[in-house]
């Protein structure tokens, strides 16, 4: 790296790659046997199965993948390795490990110091060995080479492509986060709380644009949970299939009491399964909501890459 090169880009920059910067690539060899994954880490880094990966790729017979697919070549290339993607809004870094069989890891990023972080969070630091940097055998640069930065910048879009909370209403993803941050702190009251504030909210979102009406009563008063889930309900047909209504249902019912209302059962205390419960129904609904049934507000597409060496696009 020379002095006045950065540490890391904003994300937005590789979204034209005919101008994209270099991405940080790591590539580290271990000095020891056997390399321990810390699932506990991607826990605490607020890791979400919306956007983020961990996947195992395998070799891929010939015959399973048409060789007119534009990553056809690509995927026939591919070493059998681990990936793990982690895509961190908060922080707006992205990173993406892979693990090949031999123990060979190699790091991407478009941000130095947290690749650094997050690979030894990952692979170091934890029981049993609590192995440190020192023990890899690091080689680090920033990667400019064409195909390279494609690829770098295919894997970006996937995991902002995939997000379901992508282009999602403010009101969806603030009471979302929140619902995670207090599961994360084992704070389950309010996680099974939020996750139903989050229903009330996509409902009271989805009533006008799928109803063609507004959520309010014939006084002009705003509807309440269970009267919009009764109207969607009630609606020939239904643009929200029954299924995930009785999913915003059950969330009403659990974050009702004790939760968004005072009147408490004496002796109930929320456990870690009902804040889990809540927190990954709402999650599914977002998915489900925003991916199949109001797909106007959230846009999906595929990116197509040239891996050639003298194409920049």
């Amino acid at each position: 790296m020379t002095a006045s090169q950065p540490t890391r880009y904003d994300l937005e920059s590789y979204q034209d790659l005919a101008q994209a910067p270099p991405f940080f690539r790591l590539r580290a060899t271990p000095t020891f046997s056997p390399v321990d994954i810390n699932v506990a880490f991607l826990l605490r880094s607020g890791w979400t199965q919306a956007v983020d990966r961990l996947r195992l790729h395998i070799t891929v017979a010939h015959d399973v993948i048409s060789k007119s697919h534009p990553l056809a070549k690509l995927i026939g290339s591919l070493e059998p390795h681990l990936l793990v993607r982690r895509l961190d809004r908060e922080s707006q870094s992205f990173v993406a490990v892979s693990i090949r069989i031999d123990g060979q890891i190699e790091v991407r990023s478009n941000d130095q110091v947290y690749a650094r972080k997050f690979v030894a969070g990952l692979c170091l630091e934890c029981p049993p060995g609590f192995h440190t940097l020192d023990e890899l055998e690091i080689d680090e640069t920033w990667e400019s080479e064409p195909g390279a930065k494609a690829m770098f910048a295919g894997m970006l879009a996937g995991a902002f492509g995939w997000d379901p909370t992508h282009g999602v209403p403010e009101s969806v993803r603030e009471s979302l986060e929140e619902a995670h941050k207090s599961l994360e702190i084992d704070n389950y009251r309010s996680c099974v709380v939020m996750s139903r504030r989050t229903i009330e909210a996509i409902l009271r979102f989805g009533f006008p644009r799928l109803l063609k009406k507004p959520a309010v009563d014939n006084k002009g008063k705003g509807l309440m949970l269970d009267s919009m889930i009764k109207t969607f309900r009630a609606a020939s047909p239904s643009p929200i299939p029954q299924h995930l209504l009785s999913i915003a249902d059950a969330l009403r019912l659990i974050g009702n009491v004790p939760g968004a209302h005072a009147a408490d059962i004496e002796g109930y205390q929320f456990t870690r399964s009902d804040a889990e419960f809540a927190f990954y129904a709402v999650n599914h609904f977002v998915d489900q909501y925003f991916s199949k049934i109001d797909q106007e507000v959230t846009q999906y597409y595929t990116l197509t890459i040239s891996l050639s060496p003298d194409e920049s696009a």
